[in-house]
């Protein structure tokens, strides 16, 4: 008979493989986007988020080959919800440490660029009813991403919820 503790053990494992890859893939593609001279905290930083639902998917499949008979419905929801957390904490500690680390620069420079899109967009804003509302609420927000602190808030929130939107369909139809 399995313990609970060894039972346990696989769904860990597997969840950490897959979130700590995801978390260092991330910060690898932030660095590749500094050194090519890109902005490492714009629009292409969030190129790694579609990455999640796979690394949650590929876990729930990845954990089966544990469980002769599959790894249950609970076993495969928690690993992709384990997953999705630890990709998403690992991922917004590594963009945070990278943003401490990485020149105030940089920072100002995504903040103008920002303040640059939104300026572009205003025509469009002030088309659409009630846009020009819409628009002074995304002046303000643009407050928020411009330090360490917001980025790698913005990094955890999305992966989350985009991994824990995956992580139940996918335990479902995982399971056996």
């Amino acid at each position: 008979m399995e313990s609970t503790n060894s039972s346990a053990q696989p769904v860990l494992r597997t969840a950490l493989l897959f979130g700590v890859g995801l978390g260092v893939l991330t910060l690898g593609w932030v660095i590749l986007l500094n050194l090519a001279g890109s902005n490492p905290y714009g629009p292409r930083r969030l190129m790694t988020v579609p990455l999640v639902p796979v690394a949650v998917i590929a876990s729930q499949w990845f954990v089966r080959r544990y469980y002769a008979n599959g790894p249950g419905l609970g076993r495969a929801i928690g690993t992709g919800l384990l997953t999705a957390l630890i990709a998403s904490a690992v991922s917004a500690a590594t963009l945070y440490g990278f943003a401490r680390a990485a020149s105030p620069i940089l920072l100002e420079r995504n903040a103008v660029e920002a303040r640059q899109i939104l300026q572009g967009a205003r025509s469009y804003y002030l088309k659409q009813p009630g846009g020009a509302k819409q628009y002074e609420l995304e002046q303000q927000a643009l407050g928020g991403p411009t330090k360490p602190e917001g980025l790698a808030q913005d990094e955890f929130v999305k992966k989350m919820l985009l991994g824990f939107l995956f992580a139940i369909p996918g335990g479902i139809f995982l399971r056996k």
